[in-house]
């Protein structure tokens, strides 16, 4: 099985290679999933390693919490954290200041899984949400190495893809100690794509459990006046920051403190930002180039261009618009400004969020709107009355409140296991 898995997985790799290079996604990282130097950068311990991964940002905040908690009960392992992307490799080296061993994940050829897991040697493998890969994880099974899907999620098109290629889902799943489902829909739809029910367990959403760190940000910092409202548009993808622009363009006459932070979901186009807002007429200054020169202008359009500082941006804001909810398909995570009690705005795009969705919206703090021009209406009506901002605050609290618990849940599947 491994050798033909290896040939389609070789022959899909070299047909993936130009979009790559074209999308400009290639990075020196691919070379170390093939575990070159993994030795080195692993080094070597006489503690019994906990092998956890997450594929990028979100889910590296996502498992911050049950990270810690691992570290706390089990003080005698190691933990090493893989990632796939290199915003997530920069990221867990920050959010847990080289505390981990942190490595990039093995490209799914048997002989770098081979490799990955004689280095390594990992007592119990846990993945956060969902990525499942044929090789690794046979040959964790084959090692009786149990593997832990943590806040597993199926969205919509991953549940028709999975579908689509039915056997070989089925034999990965066999593959998996313990699933912990964010939800019963996640667990249906992962038992219906061939998992053993009696392994599948509703957790809950280890993203409630998140609590950031305080910040030092503030309006002045950012080049800003103190009494400056501030819109941030998060995780942004093309079309959405002209969106923005064409509001802010309108709303700006009718609020002259108004401000806009655009922070597109893949930090490589913020120099493309930057020059869709020169082209408009606005000013434009990147997070990387703070603070601001003493002739810069505070009414300024800022872009972030680096991982890992929006969630403590949020906390700023007077509005929140969320990306990929105007122009793309699923949605990006809108439970960090609401943590902040933001009044938080999406668009008609939210399928990978629909339990989140369903949630908030009933409590008035999220609001769903149809299109650019029903987003701007709302967004005038919230800055012209602040108890409509504040409406349904109290209430987002008290639902974060409520579906906490997710992290205390999982620790008690993986502490099963590995007190096997």
């Amino acid at each position: 099985m491994f050798i033909f898995y290896d040939i389609f997985f070789f022959i899909t790799a070299l047909v993936y290679l130009p979009y790559l290079l074209w999308k400009r996604k290639w990075h020196g990282g691919f070379w170390r999933r093939c575990a070159i130097s993994l030795g080195a950068v692993a080094g070597s311990s006489t503690k019994k390693t906990i092998w956890v991964h997450a594929v990028s940002v979100g889910e590296v905040l996502t498992i911050v919490p049950l990270v810690e908690s691992i570290r706390q009960r089990f003080a005698e392992y190691r933990i090493v954290l893989s990632v796939v992307t290199p915003t997530g490799y920069e990221l867990a080296q920050k959010r847990f200041n080289n505390t981990l061993t942190i490595v990039y994940a093995p490209l799914d050829f048997s002989w770098v899984v081979r490799r990955y897991l004689d280095v390594l040697k990992p007592v119990i493998y846990i993945s956060a949400e969902t990525e499942w890969w044929p090789n690794l994880y046979a040959f964790l099974y084959h090692r009786r190495i149990p593997i832990v899907q943590v806040n597993g999620r199926v969205s919509d098109r991953a549940f028709q893809r999975y579908q689509f290629i039915a056997p070989l889902t089925r034999k990965v799943l066999a593959c998996i100690r313990l699933f912990c489902m964010q939800s019963a829909l996640d667990a249906d739809r992962v038992i219906g794509l061939g998992a053993d029910v009696s392994r599948v367990r509703v957790m809950g959403n280890l993203k409630f459990d998140y609590t950031p760190p305080s910040t030092s940000f503030t309006k002045e910092i950012l080049g800003f006046d103190t009494q400056d409202q501030l819109i941030i548009a998060g995780s942004t993808h093309p079309g959405e920051e002209q969106i923005m622009l064409d509001i802010y363009a309108r709303l700006g006459n009718e609020f002259p403190s108004l401000r806009l932070v655009l922070a597109p979901r893949h930090v490589g186009r913020s120099d493309e930002v930057v020059r869709l807002c020169q082209a408009r007429g606005f000013c434009a200054q990147k997070f990387s180039e703070l603070p601001p020169t003493q002739d810069q202008r505070s009414d300024c359009i800022l872009i972030v261009d680096r991982i890992g500082c929006l969630n403590d941006l949020y906390s700023l804001a007077e509005l929140v618009v969320i990306g990929k909810t105007f122009c793309g398909r699923g949605g990006q995570n809108m439970l960090e400004p609401l943590r902040y009690c933001k009044p938080t705005l999406v668009g008609p795009h939210t399928e990978n969020f629909r339990d989140i969705v369903r949630i908030f919206l009933k409590t008035g703090a999220l609001i769903e709107v149809k299109d650019k021009e029903e987003l701007m209406n709302r967004m005038r009506r919230l800055l012209s009355d602040p108890k409509e901002r504040l409406a349904g605050l109290t209430a987002a609290q008290e639902e974060f409140t409520r579906h906490q618990g997710a992290t205390v849940k999982t620790m008690e599947g993986i502490a099963g296991i590995l007190n096997i």
